[in-house]
């Protein structure tokens, strides 16, 4: 029987704090032994959601199986779903990569696993490696800084963040995996910078 703890507990709090860092050292040495350009597929998101969930999800690493979710106001699309609605996003990130811009590529991340919400648990989590991950391969560099725009958006800015997800929800084509990416690049330059405001001098 897998061990599965309450994330709000103080073991899981220390578990969730442990995984953060586990699912950082990964998502690093990804990056730099990872090739030219951009290659991103179901393993590599199924393994940050690993990382970020282990002993706190009842799924850890899997996209969610009979299992539905709603997250505030926005209603992801039913589990049976998920595996299309990935596929087309990770089509369009590919497809679109030398079109956009880092910043316009990292929004794009971070609304699209937020948007499908693959996961039982960890969605957030994953979704900002993901985008933090992109942002580096397409400055291609890995940001200094102490304190990481992934950071920042967990302890400082969450709430904004969701605010923004859902007018992209809104936003979103029908039939698409297309939405405005205008507001979340200027939201997420404003972090850029305060991240590289922390590099020591």
């Amino acid at each position: 029987m897998a061990l599965i703890l309450d994330a709000n507990s103080p073991a899981g709090q220390f578990l969730s704090d442990r995984n953060r860092l586990r699912q950082y050292d990964y998502l690093q040495t990804c990056f730099f032994v990872s090739g030219y350009g951009l290659e991103i597929d179901h393993d590599f998101l199924c393994s940050l959601n690993l990382y970020a969930t282990q002993y706190i999800s009842p799924q850890p690493g899997r996209y969610r199986r009979h299992y539905n979710v709603t997250v505030g106001t926005h209603n992801p699309s039913d589990w049976s779903l998920i595996l299309d609605e990935i596929n087309l996003f990770l089509e369009n990130l590919h497809t679109n990569w030398a079109k956009f811009d880092a910043l316009q590529a990292a929004g794009y991340a971070l609304w699209g696993v937020n948007h499908v919400h693959p996961f039982c648990d960890g969605n957030g989590r994953t979704a900002r490696a993901l985008m933090y991950y992109v942002l580096c391969k397409k400055l291609d560099q890995w940001l200094p800084g102490t304190t990481t725009v992934m950071e920042l958006i967990r302890s400082d800015t969450h709430d904004q963040m969701c605010e923004i997800m859902q007018r992209m929800h809104d936003a979103k084509e029908p039939g698409t995996m297309n939405t405005d990416l205008s507001e979340i690049t200027a939201f997420l330059n404003d972090l850029v910078l305060k991240q590289l405001a922390t590099v020591p001098t």
